[in-house]
């Protein structure tokens, strides 16, 4: 009987540029939530995102997204058409470069998925309180979609 994949599940942000917090803050609280998922949260340079996971692990990227009026909406973003390159990220290299760069060292998972939470807030700071009082709704919105039942 073959194993169950591992559920890797990455926050992308940093903690201290207010809504850019919100992808960790929810890798956290579903770690917390659920032991089979496997949170890593990563706050710079995504040149490392190829060595975050395993060839045969289920991986699910968290980030925040520039919302012009969606702030704290969930929504699945295609890897296939995120745009590279642009330098707008607070990241270095953003997640769609580590996204590519996974595909040319030919190392990318089982299955990738990437969800954007909309954001409006980028300066230094905390998380807006928008986006704080959506924490709970947005854990559970996407455990539900990365088919992940509370118990009970």
């Amino acid at each position: 009987m073959t194993p169950p994949r591992r559920l890797v599940v990455i926050g992308v942000g940093h903690r201290d540029r207010s809504d850019d917090g919100i992808g960790p803050a929810v890798v956290d609280a579903l770690g917390q939530q659920f032991d089979e998922v496997i949170p890593i949260v990563r706050e710079g340079d995504l040149a490392v995102l190829p060595m975050l996971w395993e060839l045969d692990d289920d991986v699910v990227i968290v980030d925040v997204v520039v919302s012009s009026g969606a702030v704290g909406q969930l929504r699945e973003i295609d890897p296939d058409h995120l745009v590279t390159g642009d330098g707008m990220s607070t990241h270095g290299l953003n997640v769609a470069d580590g996204i590519q760069l996974a595909r040319r060292l030919d190392c990318l998972p089982a299955t990738l998925r990437v969800f954007g939470i909309g954001g409006q807030n980028f300066g230094y700071g905390t998380i807006s309180r928008e986006l704080c009082e959506r924490l709970d709704p947005l854990t559970e919105e996407l455990a539900a979609l990365i088919g992940l039942s509370v118990a009970g």
